[in-house]
């Protein structure tokens, strides 16, 4: 790693629906067929395409919401701590506490104050105390500041970060650093989880935690960092 990481925590999360979320059911009813689908067969044809894209927004939006979705694993420039399944999630948690705590709450990440807040909510369901300072956690979510909480997203647009086109991949291609997996994106974590290809999610989420730690050596003295 750089050594402008030094003893910071660089870090980056991979989230998945919990089971009990995915369990919704399809309501035909919110989802009409066009009025000249008449055959039965038309009918059923429109409810299985609707279903299929309603299931599909419906991960995507449990994986992002810390109600509906869980902490897969924590990557850090120490490793990544991986939760096969919905119990071992709080071991991943414990664990990044620990961590945190031997980083004395110095963060580094890509757009980690979402990150964050969402390993803060897991964490508070799950009734795991943080290990640093109250102090420290608020000021890991102030606006315009670089410590200890470096968000190099927000610092890179000005935490206008929902700006469409300005991800990790493309800071990373702009900065001459390597970027992320090839072919590889957050959108398709839940898939490979729910086809067992675990190993390459973790090989993703360590290669994003290298790209941001590289990004950050860039552009972090030029932040006064």
């Amino acid at each position: 790693m750089p050594d402008l990481v030094g003893s910071r925590l660089v870090l980056d999360i991979e989230t998945v629906p919990l089971r009990a979320s995915l369990e919704a059911q399809y309501v035909p009813a919110d989802f009409p067929p066009p009025a000249n689908y008449k055959s039965e067969e038309a009918i059923a044809g429109h409810h299985e395409r609707a279903e299929r894209s309603w299931r599909a927004k419906l991960g995507k939006e449990c994986s992002i919401n810390p109600r509906l979705g869980r902490v897969l694993c924590v990557g850090t420039n120490l490793g990544v701590i991986y939760g096969v399944d919905e119990g071992s999630e709080e071991g991943v948690l414990r664990n990044f506490w620990d961590l945190v705590a031997k980083a004395d709450g110095h963060i580094v990440g890509w757009n980690s104050m979402w990150d964050l807040r969402f390993l803060l909510i897991r964490s508070m369901i799950r009734g795991i105390a943080p290990t640093v300072a109250t102090q420290t956690i608020t000021a890991w979510f102030r606006r315009y500041q670089y410590a200890p909480h470096f968000d190099c997203k927000a610092a890179l647009l000005n935490w206008d970060v929902r700006v469409a086109g300005e991800g990790l991949d493309e800071w990373a291609k702009a900065l001459g650093v390597p970027g992320k997996t090839g072919g590889v994106d957050g959108g398709d974590v839940a898939w490979m989880y729910d086809e067992g290809q675990h190993e390459l999610i973790k090989t993703y989420c360590a290669q994003d935690v290298a790209t941001t730690a590289a990004i950050f050596a860039k552009i972090g003295p030029y932040f006064g960092v």
